[in-house]
């Protein structure tokens, strides 16, 4: 990802690059949003003070400062400031002065007169203040301690945990060549149903882990571990949660495994632990609410025959077959 193509950074298109730097130059704001970096960077070195009004790169008749520069560095995804930090920013100056030249001769040639410029710019130029907005919108989104604590007394139940033992047994496909790990579909069933027999009867999860665990076809888990609402499939975490502790759910089917559940213990969520996701829901709430409002005052119009979603493609209808399904099933 960090690799340098040609002196320019391999990460880094003419097009995002000159993205970025409206934002950061023509804006003269860094954006908001900012790529995950792929993995935690090293520390970096303590940045050296910055000078605002330090001239540190010309083009012609063209001065470009220090400030300018910081910001539209700050404005780039943070992986790419990452890579920047290690390198140093001579490949982003090289990227800014290529930006530079090209615009230059742009103007020379009267392309700023174009229509297509004068649309572009138009485009832009609404894209950067509705993200402006947006921001604004953002921060007045503001979650109370008290807005918190009522909506955790309302969803109580939706932060509720389980504790639990998961089983899988693998299903080898149909038509897989010898030695694909797993059983077929029927073993892989009997297999799933006995060890979910021995759960019933109560037998020590270690014990029946070491009794039917095979590497890459068969996981018993002999420790329970938790899980929280929208972290399993929906029918199964439907099942679970209905379940009192001791119990077993039904045998799912995966895809490509046989599995269930045993229910351990359920454990009521408590106020900390659910803050982070109340407040990151109602803050939504709050923005969806104030985008809704402007919409609404906003009296909106739309073509709705332009506007509508395309038609169904019409699929032919198939002959029908004369022979048996492929699973001998009926005709």
């Amino acid at each position: 990802m960090d690799q340098i193509r040609s002196g320019r950074l391999s990460w880094l298109t003419a097009r995002a690059l000159i993205a970025a730097l409206a934002l950061g130059v023509v804006c003269g704001r860094a954006s908001g949003g900012q790529a995950p970096a792929a993995s935690t960077p090293s520390p970096a070195p303590p940045a050296a003070p910055v000078s605002p009004d330090k001239v540190v790169l010309k083009v012609g008749d063209q001065s470009v400062t220090e400030g300018q520069i910081e910001k539209a560095i700050h404005a780039l995804p943070q992986q790419a400031q990452n890579s920047l930090a290690r390198q140093g920013k001579k490949p982003f100056g090289d990227e800014y002065v290529l930006m530079l030249v090209l615009s230059q001769e742009a103007l020379s040639n009267h392309l700023d007169e174009s229509p297509d410029y004068k649309e572009t710019l138009a485009l832009t130029r609404l894209k950067i203040l509705a993200q402006e907005e947006y921001q604004q919108i953002m921060q007045k989104a503001v979650v109370t301690p008290e807005e918190t604590s009522k909506y955790f007394a309302a969803h109580q139940n939706d932060f509720e945990e389980l504790q639990v033992l998961q089983v899988t047994v693998r299903k080898k496909p149909d038509g897989s060549k010898e030695g694909t790990p797993g059983f077929s579909p029927d073993e892989a069933k009997t297999r799933t149903e006995e060890i979910r027999q021995a759960f019933i009867a109560g037998q020590d999860p270690k014990q029946v882990a070491d009794k039917f665990q095979m590497a890459n076809v068969v996981r018993v888990d002999s420790q329970p571990f938790t899980v929280r609402r929208g972290q399993m499939r929906a029918d199964l975490e439907k099942a679970a949660f209905a379940l009192p502790p001791g119990q077993v759910t039904e045998l799912f089917d995966f895809g490509t495994a046989l599995g269930f559940v045993k229910v351990v213990s359920h454990q009521a969520g408590d106020l900390k632990s659910a803050t982070p996701k109340i407040e990151s829901t109602l803050r939504q709430q709050k923005i969806s609410s104030a985008m809704d409002a402007l919409k609404v005052n906003s009296k909106i119009w739309m073509d709705d025959a332009y506007f509508a979603s395309p038609a169904a493609p019409q699929v032919s209808p198939q002959p029908q077959s004369t022979v048996g399904s492929p699973t001998g099933g009926p005709k």
